[in-house]
């Protein structure tokens, strides 16, 4: 199994720099960034959040393609955007800017597109309305231009050359509905959903993908998986930690209200919340988060995260790799509660993940 590190994109820039060194002495295989600009924690509670000694404003997220630009030249792990959505900028803009920084990265761009979340689009005046049906359209036109380098009809063109010395820009998808995983038959070079899901579900989904790429005379994409991941000494110890710090739990509003149900909880957004597609964390109300938080069962939380040691995380990917999983990105939470001593206490198990995952192979 491949391993990517997805990468702390926010201010100050010093911490990217440390994930990309930690990236290079784990072999990573690919390193990425997300396109974000509101976090996952209200602000006016970030101040009482272990890791508010780490970063001073949870919002404080750069551009990722303008990351790329400046990473890209320092390392020859290939650089992707996970992901991006297909809103915010054109497909012609983003198309250009992948061949930019296909060229600008040594080891080539991994372009992540999906259909978009709530938080990173509502507040900043941008339509949400039929995001799906706006995607296919954009990967219509995306498409050809990394293929051709010409809009589908008209005189639009562009020049940059469609392939460097690592190849060509490569085209995630992120889907997770029946449409989405459509279009990721028919137009992704990879897969990389980040919606919880048991293997089992994983590996429905990833034939569903299969077929709609064969009937579209493709090859399978490459199968990806988008994880947040918590290590620690062990499940139980995570456990306590964040038990101790209860607020930290408040990252289980990002799971679906359905979800919540099943612990015999109310989402904080209403039963029929999808979750991070839908949940804007700065619209909610701060107190009643406060007094939520400690309601929270950690079995909730491991719906959306893998948390434990080296083994306990390994265990569970396994599944993943027996129905297909090719390429794991890990979005690393350690020190979510705990803090900086934390983080850097676990640093060494990051390269024995990274050899237990290596180890893992998808069915021929």
């Amino acid at each position: 199994m491949k391993f990517g590190l997805c990468l702390v994109s926010t201010f100050p820039w010093r911490l990217c720099e440390m994930a990309v060194g930690i990236a290079e002495s784990m072999h990573a295989d690919s390193i990425w960034a997300p396109d974000h600009f509101l976090g996952v924690v209200h602000p006016t509670l970030w101040a009482d959040r272990p890791t508010a000694s780490i970063l001073n404003d949870p919002d404080a997220f750069t551009d990722p393609f303008c990351l790329g630009a400046a990473l890209g030249r320092a390392t020859t792990i290939p650089y992707g955007v996970c992901v991006t959505d297909s809103i915010r900028r054109g497909p012609a803009d983003v198309a250009r800017t992948a061949l930019t920084l296909q060229h600008l990265c040594q080891g080539g761009f991994n372009l992540g597109i999906g259909s978009g979340e709530a938080e990173n689009i509502v507040p900043f005046g941008y339509p949400y309305d039929r995001p799906v049906a706006h995607t296919e359209e954009f990967l219509k036109t995306l498409t050809t231009l990394l293929h051709t380098g010409r809009m589908p009809e008209g005189v639009g063109r562009l020049g940059l050359p469609r392939e460097s010395q690592a190849g060509r820009v490569k085209l995630w998808v992120a889907g997770h509905g029946p449409r989405m995983l459509r279009l990721t038959g028919q137009y992704g070079d990879g897969w990389i959903p980040a919606f919880s899901m048991t293997p089992e579900e994983y590996g429905e989904k990833k034939a569903v993908i299969a077929r709609h790429a064969a009937a579209a005379g493709r090859p399978e994409p490459e199968s990806g998986l988008f994880i947040f991941l918590l290590l620690g000494e062990s499940r139980n110890r995570i456990k306590q930690m964040f038990d101790a710090h209860p607020l930290s739990k408040l990252i289980a509003i990002f799971a679906p209200g359905e979800t919540w149900q099943k612990y015999g909880l109310e989402h904080p957004s209403g039963s029929s919340s999808r979750g991070i597609v839908d949940v804007i964390v700065h619209e909610l109300d701060p107190q009643t988060l406060r007094e939520l938080a400690p309601k929270i069962p950690f079995e909730l939380l491991e719906e959306g995260l893998f948390m434990g040691n080296v083994t306990e995380v390994a265990d569970r990917f396994r599944g993943y790799a027996e129905h297909g999983c090719e390429h794991v990105v890990v979005a690393n939470l350690t020190g979510m509660v705990g803090g900086m001593d934390e983080a850097l206490a676990r640093m060494p198990d990051f390269s024995a993940l990274r050899q237990n995952l290596g180890e893992l192979r998808a069915p021929a």
